[in-house]
């Protein structure tokens, strides 16, 4: 997805974000159509809920994630991407009261260390091309 993006130059932020929601609910909509049918049945209660996580999370999410995709190496937004999940951990932790589990605290030291690993790696491959860290 990060490659094809950094392809279509002639398509950017706000657009992009537009463009890539529109083909992404395409396509849930014509799945779950096929899977269970078109009818959907939403309650009251839920329509606020489900508007804040559409135009805040996902909508205004998804455009600063396509924006600046432009102005970061392809490897720092596969590592960004990696984050998300460990955040998700972090604030269920936080903001539920659900419990972590050993083997997800070792997963998110995992996530962690490789993105460290990944930025920190890139900036030595970055260093060595431009003569720094030679003696």
């Amino acid at each position: 997805m990060v490659i094809f993006n950094k392809k279509a130059k002639e398509i950017a932020g706000l657009e992009n974000a537009a463009l890539q929601l529109l083909v992404s609910f395409l396509t849930v909509a014509v799945f779950v159509g096929v899977k269970q049918g078109f009818a959907v049945h939403i309650p009251r209660t839920s329509l606020f809920p489900l508007l804040v996580l559409g135009l805040l999370n996902t909508g205004i999410g998804c455009y600063f994630y396509f924006s600046s995709i432009d102005y970061l190496p392809v490897q720092t937004v596969a590592i960004c991407g990696y984050i998300e999940p460990l955040s998700a951990v972090l604030l269920s932790v936080v903001l539920l009261q659900e419990t972590l589990l050993p083997i997800q605290c070792a997963g998110a030291v995992l996530i962690l260390l490789g993105a460290v690993f990944g930025e920190c790696g890139d900036l030595l491959r970055r260093g060595r091309k431009d003569g720094e860290g030679s003696l």
